[in-house]
């Protein structure tokens, strides 16, 4: 009988296929020797901030693995040499790609040393993996590029939560979330006839400014004006790499921040609207309920009782 490679065995001793050239890093093992009969199946996972000296280079892998790069860049080449020994023509990887590799598939991946790759990874087997990975276009030995990479990397990040420290559910949940992470990769994935790199990085610098600046922003026009481009330019923008406009991102990221001081820091509602420049509670308000569906009072009321009830 053959005893399977737990977290814990783990932990004293990595695998062999698990890089040392790393700066930094976080790992969950959930089963290295995961049932194969299941739909899906995860070994394990994790995070890497790469070293300079990072070079992955593998004949074979037991799992298939999707890798996203968070930060950096790098090189990855899949399959055999060619017949003068060199490699396969290397493909570029930067912020908000992702590639694959499966059984049997060698495979090299490098930094680059002046931008050193940060990347999430998910190993995995099952009867349905292969063919989930098809019908996405993922096939093994493939790179591809994804909107709204921080909706990726958010799944990654809850994936590693659960599955490290380990526990009973870490199985479970991290396989439920990789399906999850399948799902979100599917409705984010950008097929390379679309891609026109300077509008894409444009989208994406405008919509970060969007999110992480929204407290500041009380119109989208005034977010434009900052970032040095038009109203109508942004819009279009949105249309062709999104699936929202900047004026429905805004508002919800703003109710959103909104709705979370009223729940745990329970600040009262015209101090929410106080903090997002609305000139009066009544117009702050309406915001917030046609994003929520309920009154900004009535969303306090209702989770200042559920935490009193819960303690």
């Amino acid at each position: 009988m053959v005893k399977k490679h737990s977290l814990r065995s783990a932990g004293k001793r990595l695998p062999s296929f698990v890089s040392r050239q790393v700066a930094t890093s976080q790992r969950y093992f959930v089963d290295l020797l995961p049932d194969r009969s299941q739909s899906l199946a995860v070994a394990c996972g994790g995070y890497e901030h790469v070293r300079k000296d990072y070079v992955v280079s593998r004949n074979d892998f037991p799992y298939f693995c999707i890798e996203f790069v968070c930060a950096g860049k790098g090189k990855v080449w899949f399959g055999e040499r060619a017949a003068d020994g060199q490699p396969q023509e290397a493909l570029p990887i930067h912020a908000g790609m992702l590639f694959t590799y499966g059984p049997g598939m060698p495979h090299r991946i490098e930094t680059d040393s002046k931008h050193l790759l940060r990347k999430h990874y998910v190993d995995f087997v099952g009867r349905q993996a292969g063919s989930r990975l098809r019908r996405m276009g993922l096939t093994a030995g493939s790179v591809t590029r994804v909107s709204h990479p921080d909706e990726v990397r958010e799944i990654f990040d809850l994936m590693l939560r659960c599955g490290s420290p380990p526990s009973v559910h870490s199985e479970t949940l991290c396989t439920q979330l990789l399906g999850v992470l399948l799902a979100k990769i599917n409705q984010r994935i950008l097929s390379e006839e679309v891609i026109d790199d300077r509008a894409f990085k444009s989208y994406e610098q405008f919509r970060r400014i969007l999110v992480d600046r929204c407290v500041q922003w009380q119109s989208v026009e005034s977010a434009c004006a900052v970032a040095g481009i038009s109203p109508e330019y942004a819009c279009r923008l949105f249309a062709r790499f999104g699936e929202d406009s900047p004026y429905r991102l805004l508002t919800r990221q703003r109710m959103s921040l909104a709705a979370e001081w009223l729940a745990h820091e329970q600040v009262l509602v015209r101090e929410a609207a106080h903090r997002l420049g609305y000139p009066d509670q009544y117009q702050f308000s309406r915001a917030f309920k046609r994003v929520f569906g309920i009154a900004p009072a009535e969303f306090r009321r209702g989770h200042k009782i559920a935490t009193h009830s819960a303690g």
